[in-house]
């Protein structure tokens, strides 16, 4: 789009946001996108990412995920009008040989592979397997390292794991604990390369996080029998849940980054920004988010995100008949 708007926010104008809600929250995703582009003069994000509910999936194994063929091919061809790239969450562990010939996740691949303008759309993969199959069955699409990879492979905070997966991927995902490793970050190469989620909100250094990833793959194998017990009582004694550890803990508050710690990583030269929406039961977070970090909120006399709140969900809500 020609010019600059004055309600994009400054503090990043070259920032690149991938959000979440992909198959889910479609409807709120495009309105808001819509509703900036022409009200606002600018497009608050150009990538999508999340997946159907299909054995490939990982992490986002939802009961509300699950889609019918004309649903997710609506969806497909409304991000392709808007020139959005669709990131497919493919990202289980546990895959194997087997599953590959699934035809769910074949025909979402063959779809996007097909509905691909930008020529962005992406797979979000952690299984080595899959990725083969990918790079052989639909080359059109490019490859991303998931967090659940460099999570369970063990490479946290090495730099030469991270070395490794640009090698081996087009683009890669940074553990969210090493989001905040500034040694580390610093000796990325092509950091234009290197996916940052910003708005983690599990505990830092959470010793539990394979286990969770883990046990989400195996649960998109077995979504109706899934004994989800041992990670729930894993889970209580974590401190996921309690409200003074995610918000207070010196060593285990969430990790979703303030305003000056997005900066700093902004000035590094990182420009692929990760907003997550994993498991929430509508796009309310996902808008605030956008809302919140996209807009400038600096004007003396209004504050642009919340009047641009209001008025957008003012916008999509149906009208009461007079």
């Amino acid at each position: 789009m020609s010019g600059i708007s004055p309600y994009l926010n400054p503090l990043w104008p070259e920032a690149d946001w991938d959000v979440s809600g992909a198959f889910t929250h479609d409807r709120e995703l495009l309105s808001f996108f819509d509703y900036c582009r022409l009200l606002l003069g600018f497009e608050p994000f150009h990538m999508v990412h999340g997946a159907p509910l299909c054995l490939w999936n990982s992490g986002r194994v939802l009961q509300h995920l699950l889609r019918s063929a004309e649903e997710i091919r609506a969806a497909g061809l409304a991000y392709e009008a808007r020139k959005i790239a669709v990131f497919l969450t493919f990202t289980n562990l546990a895959l194997q040989e087997e599953h590959l010939k699934d035809p769910l996740g074949n025909a979402i691949c063959t779809f996007f592979s097909r509905h691909n303008p930008t020529k962005r759309n992406s797979v979000i993969l952690a299984n080595d397997l899959l990725r083969d199959h990918i790079r052989e069955k639909f080359p059109e699409l490019r490859l991303i390292s998931s967090i659940l990879k460099i999570t369970n492979g063990g490479g946290k905070g090495n730099l030469d794991a991270y070395k490794k997966l640009a090698d081996e991927y087009d683009d890669v995902m940074v553990h969210p604990d090493d989001v905040l490793n500034y040694d580390l970050l610093e000796k990325l190469e092509d950091k234009d390369r290197y996916i940052l989620l910003i708005n983690e909100y599990c505990i830092r250094n959470c010793p539990l996080r394979p286990f969770h990833y883990k046990s989400l793959s195996e649960m998109s194998l077995n979504f109706t029998g899934y004994d989800s017990s041992e990670f729930e009582k894993k889970q209580s004694k974590n401190g996921c849940q309690n409200l003074f550890t995610l918000l207070a803990h010196e060593t285990k508050n969430v990790l979703a980054l303030n305003t000056p710690e997005i900066a700093r990583l902004y000035d590094m030269g990182f420009r692929h920004f990760k907003l997550q929406g994993r498991g929430i039961s509508n796009a309310s977070s996902i808008v605030f988010d956008l809302l919140r970090i996209a807009l400038r909120n600096d004007a003396e006399d209004e504050n642009a995100m919340h009047r641009n709140g209001q008025l957008f969900w003012e916008s999509i809500l149906p009208h009461p008949e007079s």
